[in-house]
């Protein structure tokens, strides 16, 4: 993962690992299993080291970096699109389905608290017909001090959290997960709360684990049979 902060204090250090500027990582966290039969949903986030760090784009440079891929395929309702922003809350006693649709966002997960969400150069035609996610000089994007782009509490979670999308996936288990590459960027405080407003931009940060390619899977189930061949 490439890291930069620029501003009066120039990079800024924040640990070891993934920490980049206020960003520490991505992380994926299963949130519903058969909300809609036979699928399981996932939301990803973007986790920060304090409550002033602020998510303002999430994006890619290309079909490389800048992905989100599904080994089973992305469930998406009718009724929604491929932000939070298309997705309206007062239908869900009627079209419950609509709670598990598959989308990208900054903080917001429905219609009324996406309203400032805004996506540029992001084609989602493949990702609305079920497939994978590819962003090709894209992102989307929210406003500077947007009160969603700000990390909240989560319980069960560490540090500050700004969720970045929802994907809903055929079967269930960590095999069936979501895994990719993107781009992130914001601002963080220099000197703490009051402090001087950086940009920050963090680039291939990846999230979940990729399976192997097919011939890798075969080659792996022949060395587990000559394993197990060896042990007995």
């Amino acid at each position: 993962m490439k890291c930069s902060a620029t501003g009066t204090v120039g990079m800024i250090l924040a640990g070891p690992g993934l920490a980049c500027a206020a960003l520490v990582g991505l992380n994926l966290e299963e949130h519903a299993v058969d909300g809609e039969p036979g699928y399981t949903t996932w939301r990803l986030y973007a986790e920060f080291d304090s409550a002033s760090d602020q998510l303002t784009s999430v994006g890619g440079a290309n079909p490389t970096v800048g992905a989100v891929i599904s080994p089973t395929g992305f469930y998406q309702n009718t009724f929604c699109g491929p932000l939070s922003s298309y997705v309206n809350e007062a239908f869900v006693g009627f079209i419950p389905s609509i709670q598990y649709d598959s989308w990208v966002t900054i903080g917001g997960e429905w219609m009324t608290d996406s309203a400032t969400l805004s996506s540029v150069g992001v084609d989602f035609t493949s990702f609305e017909a079920g497939n994978d996610l590819f962003i090709a000089n894209g992102e989307w994007t929210r406003p500077l001090n947007d009160p969603h782009a700000f990390g909240q509490v989560i319980g069960g979670m560490p540090n500050f959290q700004v969720l970045v999308g929802q994907f809903t996936v055929a079967g269930y288990g960590p095999g069936t997960a979501p895994w990719g590459q993107l781009n992130l960027s914001g601002y963080s405080e220099s000197f703490g709360p009051g402090g001087d407003l950086v940009p920050w931009s963090a680039e291939n940060v990846s999230f979940g684990t990729p399976l192997p390619a097919p011939g890798a899977l075969a080659l792996l189930g022949i060395v587990g049979v000559a394993g197990r061949r060896r042990r007995g």
